[in-house]
């Protein structure tokens, strides 16, 4: 992936290597992924037919934050917010020896899309590589042609992102990640190193970042992704969240906001830990000290 490998050496850019607990299946993966809590293996059941929903999570927030959304791709997105997309095109993963129409009926719509101004949020979810994974495992030579594609894809999306920001003041963010890994055998559900680590790339115009930085990317959790998406576009984290968000993306904002950012994470995993741990008991702070002239001192 050429032009992905050059966003990562020279360009603005965050790499991580993102965890994903198991089970490394796409629907507990994809909830993961927006609501930053830790699917159980119940989830595995629903994989096959996802019900709704019904957890805080990033596209719930932003849809009640009156943004647009439009996805493509992988039908489990559309079962899980049924009622959340402003358009959508559902392609059914069932087919497991397709591995060209599943992903040309992600790309057909995206010339005409890009083009447009009058949506928020656009959401990809490819299949074709999970599917040559499946058919003939991760050293196919399949692997290397569909690698190719998505980084055309990837190119696609950048150049027409870069050349929009010349009419709006506010920078766009790009996310390329992956919902699960790839055994030796080319399956997942398990959490062998191969199914549980994925790639996470974030791209913007507003990151400042040395060449060379991403040499040895740095480990986070999948479950890290809500509250980095939710402060990235200014909505309120998903209150189940279990995730930090990722540091690095605010590191060249001012020092104010970066500490408002880390409240605003502090506070909701505060509440969460408050809500689900009956023991939980905040501590008691001492009484500021007292200045001698009788003020209060700040600690």
């Amino acid at each position: 992936m050429p032009y992905t490998t050059y966003l990562v050496e020279k360009g603005a850019s965050h790499s991580f290597v993102a965890e994903a607990k198991p089970p490394t299946v796409t629907m507990p993966r994809i909830k993961a992924l927006m609501t930053g809590s830790l699917p159980g293996f119940v989830d595995v059941v629903r994989n096959l037919n996802s019900p709704a929903l019904l957890e805080d999570s990033v596209i719930r927030q932003a849809k009640t934050a009156g943004k647009r959304i439009i996805f493509y791709g992988d039908e489990t997105w559309v079962k899980l917010f049924p009622k959340h997309f402003a358009e959508y095109d559902g392609t059914t993963s069932f087919f497991v020896s397709d591995y060209t129409e599943v992903d040309n009926n992600v790309t057909r719509h995206l010339d005409k899309v890009l083009k447009r101004g009058d949506w928020d949020m656009l959401i990809l979810h490819y299949l074709g590589l999970d599917h040559i994974g499946h058919i003939s495992g991760p050293n196919s030579p399949l692997i290397g042609h569909k690698l190719s594609e998505m980084d055309s894809v990837l190119m696609k999306i950048h150049t027409s992102l870069q050349s929009k920001e010349r009419e709006t003041p506010l920078p766009n963010l790009l996310v390329l990640c992956g919902d699960h890994g790839m055994s030796e055998t080319g399956s997942h559900g398990a959490s062998s190193v191969e199914e549980v680590n994925t790639p996470l790339i974030l791209i913007s115009s507003a990151f400042e970042r040395k060449p060379g930085d991403n040499r040895h990317p740095k480990h986070v959790q999948q479950t890290d992704v809500a509250a980095t998406l939710a402060i990235a576009l200014g909505l309120p984290i998903p209150k189940d969240s279990v995730g930090s968000f990722l540091f690095p993306v605010v590191e060249g904002r001012p020092m104010r906001e970066q500490l408002r950012f880390l409240h605003l994470n502090t506070v909701q995993l505060s509440k969460l830990l408050q809500e689900n741990v009956p023991s939980y008991e905040k501590g008691s702070h001492p009484a500021p000290a007292q200045h001698p002239t009788g003020t209060a001192q700040k600690g």
